[in-house]
């Protein structure tokens, strides 16, 4: 009986010890904070445009975003997400865009303004909003404004990523 709750004890003790509890680095930190960096000090630049969805377009709002995802999904491996987020009243939409660095987001301006989807999207959308997060070169802003964009930049003054 002694050895049974000498085990039960020894089987409650492991049980509650987790992974990173046993897993530490050099530094002693766990291998989950190690994981974790600043979010000032990540290159990923996030586009957040808030679009109205014009009444008068000729294009098929679900149809048109399927098309759209499918072709930066095949082509643009340096999109770290890309998605679209239709309101409840179908008038609005918000366009959620994150790229490796301010390079890969360059890439995909350039891209997107020379490709077959860019009249496509302004005859659906008009753009209310575009902010952008995260380092971008003066090269890419350079870019934007000379191509008409009026974009609000944004730098992180706090905050982590994963």
């Amino acid at each position: 009986m002694k050895n049974l709750i000498y085990f039960c004890i020894s089987l409650l003790i492991f049980s509650c010890t987790t992974e990173t509890d046993v897993t530490k680095n050099s530094d002693s930190q766990t291998a989950t904070e190690t994981n974790v960096m600043k979010n000032s000090d990540s290159k990923a630049v996030t586009f957040i445009i808030d679009l109205a969805v014009n009444p008068d377009s000729n294009e098929d709002l679900t149809i048109f975003t399927q098309e759209i995802t499918a072709n930066v999904l095949e082509k643009e491996d340096f999109c770290l997400e890309y998605a679209y987020y239709l309101s409840e009243d179908k008038k609005s939409v918000t366009l959620y865009e994150k790229y490796i660095d301010t390079e890969s987001a360059l890439i995909h301006a350039q891209s997107f303004m020379g490709g077959p989807f860019f009249e496509r999207f302004f005859n659906l959308f008009t753009p209310n909003k575009f902010i952008i997060t995260g380092p971008v070169s003066d090269e890419f802003k350079k870019f934007t404004s000379d191509n008409g964009f009026v974009i609000d930049y944004r730098d992180s003054i706090d905050g982590f990523v994963r």
